[in-house]
């Protein structure tokens, strides 16, 4: 029931929070990638980590992760070696195992070592995601997030069928369960804080909902599941639909009793390391107000 690998992922979400966090004190140098988007010395030294041990554990198995090594220079290198002296991490060619993927397999794990970069340069909201998927099923899920509400680490994790659970602080971990809100203009609606489309606050004002959240990062789909929020609409493009962002906290969403679609109510799924839709945006939420957010949505763009 995949429970080694859904062990494995809790295992290293413990361990690699702590590289961020690291890179936050000693500080960190930050890069443009091709698409404008940022990328740290953090963010690739935590792909480093997790991809090493992914390998060491299910050396078959393919990885999609996000980042590459064009960035690592002499000084990169020094830094993150630091970091890992500093932290006991042993891995030996951080070059090497920062491009490592694997061969094609039927078992694929999603890495996203900082999800929400910009939220984590500024010092604000982040998260690390690990998913794992056999012939494109999403199977289970690992959702790592720093400092959530203050209470300390907060993790967040799902197995396909056996349900969606989340520890905080270091605390025994407890069952999600999504809210049971069923007004929609009273529901909490989470949106991007660096990344929005202006329909997505027109959708918001039209049907009276005034309760916000502005956050970084797939902690969005973290709130869904815990019942601190009741609604989250991503609009996406071709070149941010990537499996490494969505499939995480899809899961763990569906196993808290959420329902996640495009803006057509259509299912999204994954292919590799691209997300699929019908319709550009996803929609997460509880579930019983879904229906309605697809029909007002349908009337907003007619």
């Amino acid at each position: 029931m995949y429970y080694k690998e859904s062990e494995l992922a809790i295992d290293l979400v413990k361990e690699a929070y702590k590289i961020p966090e690291w890179f936050k004190e000693k500080g960190f140098k930050s890069f443009e990638k091709r698409d404008q988007s940022p990328v740290t010395l953090a963010d690739l030294a935590t792909q480093i980590y997790i991809i090493h041990n992914l390998k060491a554990k299910f050396p078959e198995d393919h990885i999609l992760a996000e980042e590459e090594g064009s960035l690592i220079n002499t000084k990169s290198e020094e830094l993150i070696y630091e970091c890992f002296d500093e932290l006991k991490i042993k891995v030996e060619d951080i070059k090497i195992t920062l491009n490592y993927r694997g061969s094609p397999s039927a078992r694929e794990w999603t890495v996203d070592p900082i999800d929400g970069t910009q939220g984590y340069v500024k010092g604000l909201s982040y998260a690390i995601g690990i998913g794992f998927m056999e012939e494109s099923d999403p199977k289970t899920s690992v959702i790592s997030v720093p400092n959530y509400d203050d209470e300390g680490l907060a993790i967040f994790s799902a197995v396909k069928g056996i349900g969606a659970n989340a520890s905080y602080g270091g605390k025994k971990f407890k069952k999600l369960k999504v809210s049971n809100q069923d007004s929609l203009k009273d529901a909490v609606l989470c949106i991007s804080l660096h990344y929005n489309k202006p329909w997505v606050l027109e959708f918001a004002k039209q049907v009276g909902i005034n309760k916000l959240i502005r956050i970084d990062s797939m902690l969005k789909f973290c709130k869904i599941a815990d019942a601190s929020a009741d609604l989250y609409i991503k609009p996406i493009d071709l070149e941010h639909s990537f499996s490494w962002d969505f499939l995480p906290g899809y899961l763990i969403v569906r196993e808290a009793g959420g329902k996640v679609t495009d803006p057509s109510n259509r299912p999204i799924w994954f292919e590799g390391d691209a997300l699929r839709w019908s319709e550009p945006a996803v929609i997460a939420s509880n579930g019983i107000i879904h229906d309605k957010v697809v029909n007002h949505l349908k009337k907003l763009q007619s």
